[in-house]
């Protein structure tokens, strides 16, 4: 049955508030009517140009120099032209993130004028078995927040609960009733579909279809979204002036958590992250993409625009489009809309998971969604940034294959005829380089632009997050290769709600058994003398990962951070609804 709960001081038209979203064919062109129809600048144009291009010149580049120093003997083995093979398979987006952070070093923020007309924005916040006290005060506190502001735009709440479980539906119904009577000012209402058809997006779609003909814009968060009032307000600002654009997208980074594994991600999203962000987001212009939640978007647009059908077919290749927001951005941009990224909105949070099982859990899932973006990559009408904006996603976990073959090659016995050369470790340096510089040039961004308080706590996080994103890299290209491996042979993960809980020891052994495997299958081949010396600290990092998944969900709450970003831009205490047994 489909709760509903609105106070009785709001009233919407529910036939005013309907709106059609058609589902779109995939297989013919859509232009919108009512989209300007703009295409990017020529100076964006020729940025994007040299961005994508120079990637592949150096990657080519590079593997004429593999390629050069393995026949420098007059032979050339099967396994060096395989190697060369999938090494420009693999390392043109590794060179592509390279061009993209240092794109970023010269990204200015662009002054947005306050809005003089206000837009009506609805706050949607799916839910799905999330912790419903935590999740509805970060949102109401975004709401209370905005409200209080100086600004003309006007916001409500809308949550919308996919929850499965009665006892913490009836929850969540309950506080978001007590909440909005104790703070009559703030606009909630709070809904529970009886059957989650389509996940997120049939979620939003939903509400779209119900009530966003009353919505100019929407706010779409995710459960753990976090964001500033001045944030939001910047988005609509953005959106109200810019009437070519039908989403925003601000760049989320992660929140600090309290186990080692979410301060990693915190730190690196914080450091790392804002310069590749900014370099993205000069290099794609007015054909973003869509990261689906913390983002702006127009209302009717996106109902005419990015109705998602079902792929033809069984789950995982087919069925409902998982990884809907990179297709929900493509479709915009097919019918003649903008998508943009907003750095300049710095006020936006996520969580993260709190365990390494947790995150693989979630990154399979992304896997099996991306893995459908090939179906739709030569879809008629798209914009050719678009489908490389659905091949990266694809190709994030298509590369660990790539990877995968390379480490078999060189661990194979016999494949390397006189053994490894010099020129094999000169290789295998550039690559480490090009791995380790996205890193390296986020450091240096942010030290110049912001500095640091705490000069040694910084470097050991910083040491901490480069030694440990090493020692862990390759149990994570196991499993993406698993996930990839399990969505073309038809096994279909679904779609789960988060699990927050600490994996135990057995847990954990069970969990990482194949690239502990592996491991110790390398280790063998190490003492028995069939494997490069180079290769043994990959086989040793996964041999350990059981021990280095415990260690990076320990409680580290109460160590230094060297790091504060929810306190520098001023996030306020959640307002609290009263709890219930």
């Amino acid at each position: 049955m489909t709760l509903a709960f609105r106070p009785p001081t709001q009233r919407v038209d529910t036939q005013a508030s309907s709106l059609a979203m058609p589902d779109q064919r995939l297989t013919a062109p859509f232009h919108d009517p009512a989209a300007p129809g703009v295409r990017a600048p020529h100076k964006t144009l020729c940025v994007r140009a040299a961005v994508l291009g120079l990637p592949l010149l150096a990657t080519l580049a590079l593997g004429t120099a593999a390629l050069t120093l393995f026949t420098a003997d007059g032979r050339l083995s099967l396994a060096e032209g395989a190697v060369v093979i999938f090494s420009v398979l693999a390392l043109y987006w590794v060179v592509l993130s390279v061009a993209t952070a240092t794109l970023g070093l010269f990204w200015r923020p662009t002054p947005i004028s306050r809005a003089p007309h206000g837009l009506s924005t609805a706050i949607l916040l799916p839910m799905y078995g999330e912790p419903a006290r935590a999740t509805i005060s970060e949102a109401v506190t975004l709401l209370a927040g905005l409200t209080r502001a100086a600004t003309a735009h006007r916001f409500s709440l809308h949550i919308l609960s996919d929850t499965r479980c009665d006892l913490a539906a009836q929850t969540e119904a309950t506080l978001a009733r007590e909440v909005a009577l104790r703070h009559p000012a703030l606009l909630i209402t709070y809904r529970r579909r009886a059957m989650n058809t389509d996940f997120k997006s049939g979620n939003i779609r939903d509400w779209v279809r119900a009530s966003g003909a009353a919505y100019p814009a929407m706010l779409v968060l995710d459960a753990d979204s976090v964001m500033t009032p001045a944030s939001v307000i910047l988005m609509a600002d953005a959106l109200t002036a810019d009437p070519d654009c039908a989403l925003i997208q601000s760049v989320p980074r992660v929140l600090p958590g309290t186990t080692l594994w979410q301060r990693l991600q915190s730190f690196a999203s914080e450091v790392y992250g804002p310069t590749l962000a900014r370099g993205f987001a000069l290099w794609s212009g007015p054909t973003g993409t869509y990261l689906g939640h913390n983002a702006l978007i127009r209302t009717a647009a996106f109902a005419t625009c990015a109705g998602l059908p079902h792929l033809s077919g069984p789950a995982p290749r087919g069925g409902v489009i998982l990884s809907h927001d990179f297709v929900e951005a493509a479709l915009l941009a097919r019918a003649g809309w903008t998508v943009r990224i907003l750095p300049e909105a710095v006020g936006s949070y996520e969580d993260t998971p709190a365990t390494l099982p947790g995150y693989i859990r979630r990154d399979t899932r992304w896997c099996q969604g991306n893995m459908q973006h090939l179906r739709i990559l030569g879809g008629p009408g798209l914009r050719g940034l678009s489908r490389f904006h659905l091949a990266q996603g694809a190709m994030a976990y298509l590369s660990s294959v790539w990877w995968l073959l390379l480490l078999a090659l060189w661990a194979l016995p016999g494949a390397w005829p006189g053994g490894a050369s010099p020129s094999h470790a000169l290789l295998a340096w550039v690559v480490a380089l090009l791995l380790l510089a996205p890193k390296l040039i986020g450091i240096a961004a942010h030290l110049a632009r912001h500095g640091t308080a705490r000069p040694v706590t910084f470097a050991l996080w910083a040491l901490a997050e480069i030694s440990l994103s090493v020692l862990l890299a390759p149990a994570l290209m196991v499993h993406q290769v698993r996930a990839v491996l399990r969505t073309v042979i038809g096994v279909n993960g679904g779609w789960s709600p988060h699990n927050a809980t600490h994996p135990c020891p057995r847990t954990l052994a069970r969990f990482h058994t194949p690239e502990t495997l592996l491991g110790l299958a390398l280790l063998s081949l190490a003492l028995h003398g069939a494997l490069t010396l180079w290769l043994l600290p990959i086989a040793v990092s996964l041999s350990v990962a059981i021990a280095l998944s415990w260690l990076v969900q320990r409680d580290v709450s109460r160590l230094p951070n060297a790091l504060s970003p929810a306190a520098k831009i001023g996030l306020v205490r959640p307002l609290q609804v009263q709890r219930h047994p």
